[in-house]
């Protein structure tokens, strides 16, 4: 039996280390790995008028991991750069320091490329492009579970991450079906029928929805196309001065004709509340678009990163913790640190009264006894 004094020992070394997984920054290297194809798909020449000239393309992304992680079945981020389906790429400022960020946190990051083609004179050439995009996140996140284990991935928390056009992808492809497509992406006599959502970039078949989103100054076309059975959580963060995307509704950039009109993460929290679909919103005053310090995803030019950045990886980090199923949360506060230790302790050497019934859950080794074991392998999960 060890003794008090051997986990009065325990506490005192953890009382060093609390840095948490998935929260704080506990790696220091990060292996790329860039160029990884997922998908195939059709795409538009730069220039177009009708949409039946395309030509095929492989679709990649680019993994960022921490440097001799042993972790197993990591958790995923994927992320989508913005360019309102114009312009942008993988290799954005904001989209590689957010991989880094969340690399260097525990996670196996991805930055992916979309297909971009769009006439901003067009509505429905808008619907179409964002339709496509959606393709392509159902194409990577069937590819990522289908390979999950050659990625050493969880396939069950695969989380998204858009910044502007990027978030228009992770909430659209988290709450539209194939019963919901807008009339747009059947085409005409001059352009093709897109096909169903999972019909291009790759055949594999699995579940296209995230886990989580977090959209970062995004919206959707239709409030209708979430459904109370549409259980994905988001995290949404807005400014109130963002004439790019309206942080209510309106038109992007303000066009009130060309583009369709679309709602923005007031309007669609709003919309998740009335179903009880956990969400987190943020609407920064008198702030424009991409207001942590980028413009059309460059961080130079932007000014960034300033002090929102810090805040928003601080909301997201957290918010997208709580969907890691991570055991140990013992006083159930949202994390695993030291106060779920000296919770534990106090149980163990009967100091204070529980409910036995309530702690048995916390049986990390499955051994049938809450002991000292059980609070080692809380203490690697806070160190590692």
């Amino acid at each position: 039996m060890f003794s008090k004094k051997f986990i009065f020992l325990l506490l005192i070394i953890i009382g060093f280390a609390q840095d948490v997984r998935f929260i704080d920054e506990i790696f220091t290297d990060i292996r790329t790995t860039p160029d990884i194809v997922y998908g195939n798909a059709p795409d538009l020449p730069f220039l177009f008028l009708f949409e039946w000239n395309t030509y095929d393309i492989d679709l990649h992304m680019d993994i960022y991991e921490p440097e001799n992680d042993t972790m197993e079945d990591r958790p995923v981020i994927i992320f989508a750069h913005s360019g309102a389906f114009f312009t942008g790429s993988k290799e954005a400022q904001d989209m590689v320091e957010l991989c880094k960020e969340s690399a260097r946190r525990g996670y196996v990051a991805i930055s992916m490329e979309y297909r971009l083609g769009l006439n901003i004179l067009s509505s429905y050439s808008g619907e179409r492009a964002v339709y496509r995009a959606i393709q392509d996140g159902s194409a990577i996140i069937r590819y990522l579970r289908e390979y999950h284990s050659e990625f050493n991935i969880d396939p069950n928390k695969i989380f998204f991450w858009g910044s502007s056009a990027g978030s228009f992808i992770g909430l659209h492809l988290s709450y539209i079906e194939e019963s919901e497509r807008p009339t747009s992406t059947y085409g005409n006599d001059f352009d093709p029928d897109l096909g169903c959502i999972d019909c291009e970039g790759n055949s594999f078949i699995h579940n296209n929805k995230p886990t989580a989103v977090i959209s970062t100054w995004g919206a959707m076309s239709d409030l209708d196309y979430i459904d109370s059975y549409e259980n994905v959580p988001v995290a949404f963060f807005h400014g109130s001065n963002d004439i790019v995307v309206p942080y209510d509704e309106g038109y992007p950039f303000t066009l009130n004709i060309t583009l369709p009109y679309v709602y923005g993460s007031q309007k669609l929290s709003e919309r998740l509340t009335e179903f009880n679909i956990d969400n987190y919103l943020i609407i920064e005053n008198n702030e424009p678009h991409e207001y942590y310090g980028a413009l059309n995803g460059n961080l130079d030019i932007g000014g960034g990163p300033n002090q929102y950045w810090d805040e928003i990886l601080q909301d997201s980090y957290q918010f997208l913790f709580n969907y890691l199923n991570i055991f140990g949360d013992i006083n159930q506060d949202g994390l695993v640190n030291v106060q779920d230790i000296v919770v534990l302790v106090n149980y163990i050497l009967e100091i204070e009264d529980y409910d036995d019934n309530n702690f048995q859950q916390f049986d990390m080794n499955d051994d049938g006894t809450l002991n000292v074991l059980d609070i080692i392998l809380i203490i690697e999960l806070i160190t590692f």
